[in-house]
């Protein structure tokens, strides 16, 4: 029986008020208001009792909240205990990281967290009902292309998020998710390894190495210093917003353009070469770490890395292939060959030497040939009782 793995994909949906009444606009600002005065009365509790887990939390607030919010769907106040514990349990990770100066985490309210019990969504007609106050749902317009019905309407839905932006446009973040076969792993199956960089992708294995250049790090510092003019020049609250919303959706999709033909690149030299295996590195903890410059930790928390790596799981699963990470580190400093520890090169910035056995190559080839050899010794260790 071949593998099943499960996809998923977020699908962002703007509402559409144009036809909407004011009765059904003033009950969505109402349930903001209303949950984030519930999720931030979570917080509080959970950070006086030191409470991380979701399941604590509900066994100890539930029949509170829901006496205090009678008439608003019982699922919201779980929904709120996940998020209140969530966010409560990456402050205490970043305090412990020394990376938040706050005395409690505060939520804003600009979210709410959607179970399936409190939403329900036609792809086909382009609606969407949320559950309200005193069992009532309220039906929104949904504003999107064909292109988004073919991708989703085999696809089965899962939670969501009712996100308010700062210029009072409403969305509905879905996530969907999808069941895919994908072949079985044989001893000798053929990899691709894969090197992130801030401004370039490596790929590869022992037989080739190819790079694709993304510039990723150099178009968003200079959207950051226009986001820093923009906000030290322009007075104004209101078209500050604006100029920076619009420059932030720039920025977006010009590198979102520029991961789906990295991707693309990637899927069809793994398909010319017969590969059925990519390697990744896994990076979740990049960017919890003091990296010691200010200017460095800007740039890592600027770049997108996740994001790469989740469109081209998403796509390389589609694709029939499998997707597994590797831990990365000291793929770049440690010689491919024998082991031994790297050092740079007089002949070049990205150039490493191996100064036991000679090897002299550019760092990023050498860490795509590490997370080769990285995923090979894994597969070694898993198979040895």
């Amino acid at each position: 029986m071949m593998p099943v793995e499960e996809i998923r994909l977020t699908a962002k949906f703007k509402v559409d008020f144009t036809d909407a009444d004011e009765a059904a606009i003033s009950e969505i600002h109402r349930l903001f208001k209303e949950y984030q005065r519930i999720v931030n009365e979570l917080i509080e509790y959970a950070h006086s009792h030191g409470v991380t887990s979701p399941r604590r939390l509900w066994y100890a607030k539930y029949h509170e909240m829901r006496q205090k919010h009678s008439t608003l769907p019982s699922h919201y106040i779980y929904v709120a205990c996940q998020d209140a514990a969530g966010t409560y349990k990456s402050f205490v990770e970043l305090k412990k990281l020394g990376m938040c100066e706050k005395e409690r985490p505060v939520f804003k309210g600009r979210a709410i967290w959607l179970d399936r019990q409190l939403f329900k969504l036609d792809v086909k007609d382009r609606r969407a009902s949320i559950a309200v106050h005193g069992g009532k749902w309220i039906t929104l317009r949904l504003l999107y292309g064909k292109k988004y019905h073919e991708r989703f309407k085999d696809m089965k839905p899962g939670e969501a998020r009712l996100v308010l932006k700062d210029d009072g446009n409403l969305y509905l973040n879905v996530v969907f998710r999808r069941a895919v076969a994908l072949p079985e792993i044989s001893a000798d199956a053929k990899i691709i390894a894969i090197d992130i960089n801030e401004n370039v992708v490596v790929y590869g294995n022992n037989e080739f190495v190819e790079r694709f250049e993304t510039n990723e790090g150099i178009i968003r510092t200079r959207y950051f210093l226009k986001r820093r003019r923009i906000q030290s020049k322009i007075r104004g609250r209101g078209l500050r917003a604006r100029l920076l919303g619009k420059y932030r959706s720039r920025e977006w999709r010009r590198i979102k353009e520029i991961y789906y033909k990295a991707v693309k690149r990637i899927i069809d030299k793994a398909k010319e070469a017969d590969v059925k295996i990519i390697i990744m590195e896994d990076l979740k903890h990049l960017n919890r770490k003091d990296k010691g410059s200010r200017e460095l930790n800007g740039r890592i928390h600027r770049w997108s890395y996740s994001r790469f790596q989740k469109i081209l799981e998403y796509q390389a699963k589609l694709c029939g292939l499998h997707v597994k990470y590797v831990n990365p580190r000291g793929t770049s400093k440690t010689c491919p060959i024998c082991g031994s520890e790297l050092e740079e090169s007089s002949n070049g910035r990205r150039l490493m030497k191996c100064w036991k056995c000679g090897l002299e190559e550019d760092k990023d080839v050498i860490a795509v040939k590490n997370l080769v050899k990285r995923y090979y010794e894994e597969c070694m260790d898993a198979k040895t009782p």
